[in-house]
């Protein structure tokens, strides 16, 4: 029987990269291979890709990287002549039929529209969202802003950027009531959000939010 070739992307070069590895874990550890034949891609926080044929325990505890024996230097190619992963071994190289991709990444550069776009060029199918929906569903205050202009309710939302002085801050947010929420606008699982209670905690954090982002919501 025909197994479809499914190249699942984890790690990447983002803040959330330790809870996709939690996630690949649960993936990798569950497919079906009655009907897959699965490649693991690691991406490390610098951006380098390399196919992994090791212990999934090691990409759990984010070990994978040390085990350079079962690490394969590879890019996913955008030609779509190859539709595929390219294996170098030294002076060679291998390329890897993919039927489709399977991004178990988090946060920038993986959930925002990039890898999804890389796929597309590609000619290679994603399974989850596609390169609008991906980019839209990261950036919270423009999402906002996309499903209130269709008359759906949201809540009041302001949209601050680095280098803001806190005069324009305040006079920005005054008219929102405490407790609000300050947030990275493209970031997720929860990183750089803090509660705020009173403007006088207002600028730590957006210090904090602007750590993972140059853009903030309120």
């Amino acid at each position: 029987m025909y197994k479809k070739t499914i190249a699942v992307l984890f790690g990447g070069c983002s803040s959330e990269y330790s809870i996709s590895l939690q996630s690949a874990y649960c993936v990798l550890t569950q497919i079906d291979r009655t009907d897959y034949h699965v490649i693991p891609v690691g991406i490390s926080k610098k951006g380098e890709w390399f196919a992994y044929y090791g212990k999934y325990e090691n990409i759990a505890d984010d070990s994978w990287q040390k085990d350079t024996e079962r690490k394969i230097p590879a890019v996913l190619s955008p030609d779509r002549r190859i539709r595929g992963l390219i294996e170098f071994y030294g002076e060679r190289c291998h390329v890897v039929s993919l039927d489709a991709v399977f991004p178990i990444l988090h946060g920038k550069n993986g959930e925002d529209g990039t890898v999804q776009g890389l796929c597309a060029l590609a000619g290679i199918p994603v399974i989850g969202c596609n390169l609008i929906s991906s980019a839209l569903c990261m950036d919270k205050y423009r999402a906002h802003k996309l499903v209130q202009a269709e008359g759906i309710a949201v809540p009041d939302s302001v949209r601050l950027t680095r280098g803001m002085s806190k005069e324009t801050v305040a006079k920005a947010i005054s008219h929102l009531n405490y407790p609000l929420f300050i947030k990275p606008v493209r970031s997720g699982s929860s990183f750089g959000i803090r509660r705020v209670s009173s403007e006088t905690e207002v600028p730590d954090a957006l210090e904090n939010a602007f750590f993972y982002d140059y853009e903030a919501v309120a």
